[in-house]
C-alpha cells in the first residue's frame, strides 16, 4: 500500500498533507485553505477571503457574484494586464475602456465622461475594475463617488500590503481580487492562484459557491464552476503568509533605494499623502529621445534571467485585435502616453541584494547622455 501522507517544508515552516486536490466535499475546501484565507482575510482586514485558481479566476467570480452577465457593461482600464479584461468577456459583458491617471491608475474624471457618453446610447455602466497599478491604490473616493452605487471591484494583483487612507486594498469597493501566482512576481506565489475578499455576506456566499460547483451543493439559482485552489498550493500560501510583511518591506526599501540613485532621465512620480504604495514595479517617466532606442541597448546587457527594466504595457489591451471593437468611447490619451513613454524596473523584491541593485545601477550610469 502506499502512504499519501507527505510533508512540505519552507523556511522553518513544516506542514503534513493527506490530501492535495481541492475537493473536500465542502464548500470551504481543504484544510490548509481554509488556514490560508483565515490569515489572508486577517491580514487584509476583510471579513472573508477565498482562494481559487488563479487571479484572473477571482475576476470573473467576482462579476458572476456581482450579477454582471450578458447586456452589461464593465469600466475597466485599457492600461492594464489582459488578465484584468478577458473576463468581462468570459462573463458575458461588454468593456468599456477607460483612461487612466498619470499614475496608471483609473482615471475617476473619465470614469465619468464614459458613463455619461454611453448614456447616451441608452446603456449604462454595471460594474467598475479599479485596477491598482503598480502597488499603488487608486483615487478609491472619487471612483466610488462617480460611480453611484455601482458595483466596484478591486483588481489588486499588484497591490497586497498598499494601503488607501488608513485601508487595505481589497477592502476598499465590494469585492478585492488578488493574484497569488509564481515567477517571484507577487508577494505570495503558490504556483498558480487567486484570492477574494470581501466585507459583504452575500457577496462572500456567492464567491464561494460560483468557485467551487455550489449549485450542486447548495442548489443554487446561478451558474458555478470549478475554479478551486488545492490544499497543496494553499498549504504554500499558508506558510508564506508570515513573512508577508517582511517582503513587503524588503522591496519598498530597495525600491526607494533604486528611485534615490537613478540617473536623472528617469523621473518618477511622488507618492500622494493618503496612500502607502508597496512599490510592486517602480513606473518611470523617460526623458531621453527614444524610449524604445534605449531599451533596445539596453537588453543587450545580461541583468539577469528574465528582462528587469522594460516598457511596461507596450500594448493597451483595447488595441489587441480581439478587443478594438469594444474601444468605442474613449481617446485614451494617458493611456496611450504611458504605453509609449513609460520604463519599468522590475528589480528590487527578494532575495535581490543591495550589490545586485548596485550592479543594475551601474549598467544604467554607464549610458550617455539621454
Amino acid at each position: 500500500m502506499f502512504d499519501w501522507k507527505f510533508n512540505l517544508k519552507f523556511a522553518d515552516c513544516e506542514v503534513e498533507l493527506e490530501d492535495i486536490s481541492g475537493w473536500f466535499k465542502n464548500n470551504d475546501g481543504g484544510p490548509y485553505l481554509q488556514k490560508f484565507q483565515h490569515k489572508y482575510a486577517k491580514f487584509c482586514g476583510a471579513r472573508h477571503a477565498f482562494g481559487v485558481s488563479s487571479g484572473s479566476a477571482s475576476i470573473y467570480i467576482a462579476l458572476k457574484a456581482c450579477g454582471i452577465g450578458e447586456g452589461h457593461h464593465v469600466a475597466v482600464p485599457a492600461y492594464t494586464h489582459i488578465g484584468t479584461v478577458a473576463p468581462v468577456v468570459l462573463a458575458g459583458a461588454r468593456p468599456v475602456f477607460v483612461d487612466v491617471d498619470e499614475y496608471g491608475n483609473l482615471d475617476p474624471s473619465d470614469l465619468d465622461s464614459m458613463k455619461g457618453k454611453i448614456k447616451k446610447d441608452g446603456k449604462n455602466i454595471d460594474a467598475v475594475i479599479a485596477v491598482h497599478q503598480l502597488g499603488l491604490p487608486c483615487k478609491m473616493d472619487e471612483i466610488i463617488e462617480v460611480s453611484d452605487g455601482t458595483f466596484i471591484i478591486e483588481d489588486a494583483s499588484h497591490s497586497l500590503g498598499a494601503e488607501y487612507k488608513g485601508k487595505q486594498v481589497g477592502t476598499l469597493g465590494d469585492i478585492g481580487c488578488f493574484s497569488v501566482g509564481g515567477g517571484r512576481t507577487k508577494i505570495i506565489g503558490v504556483g498558480e492562484g487567486g484570492m477574494i475578499t470581501t466585507n459583504n455576506d452575500s457577496l462572500a456566499e456567492k464567491c464561494k459557491n460560483i468557485r467551487n460547483h455550489g449549485d450542486r451543493n447548495t442548489d443554487v439559482d446561478y451558474f458555478c464552476f470549478n475554479f478551486r485552489m488545492s490544499d497543496l498550493n494553499a498549504a504554500i500560501g499558508y506558510m508564506m503568509m508570515d513573512r508577508v510583511p517582511f517582503l513587503i518591506d524588503w522591496q519598498i526599501k530597495n525600491a526607494e533605494y533604486i528611485i534615490e540613485n537613478l540617473p536623472d532621465y528617469f523621473d518618477v512620480l511622488p507618492t500622494p499623502g493618503d496612500v502607502k504604495t508597496i512599490r510592486y514595479i517602480i513606473g518611470c517617466g523617460y526623458r531621453g529621445r527614444s524610449r524604445d532606442g534605449f531599451l533596445s541597448q539596453l537588453n543587450r546587457f545580461q541583468i539577469g534571467p528574465r528582462q528587469f527594466v522594460g516598457g511596461g504595457y507596450t500594448k493597451l489591451v483595447s488595441d489587441v485585435l480581439f478587443y478594438t471593437h469594444f474601444a468605442k468611447y474613449s481617446d485614451l490619451t494617458m493611456s496611450k502616453r504611458l504605453r509609449d513613454e513609460s520604463v519599468w524596473i522590475d528589480y528590487h523584491r527578494y532575495p535581490r541584494t543591495k550589490t545586485e541593485i548596485d550592479d543594475l545601477l551601474n549598467v544604467l550610469r554607464s549610458f550617455p547622455s539621454q
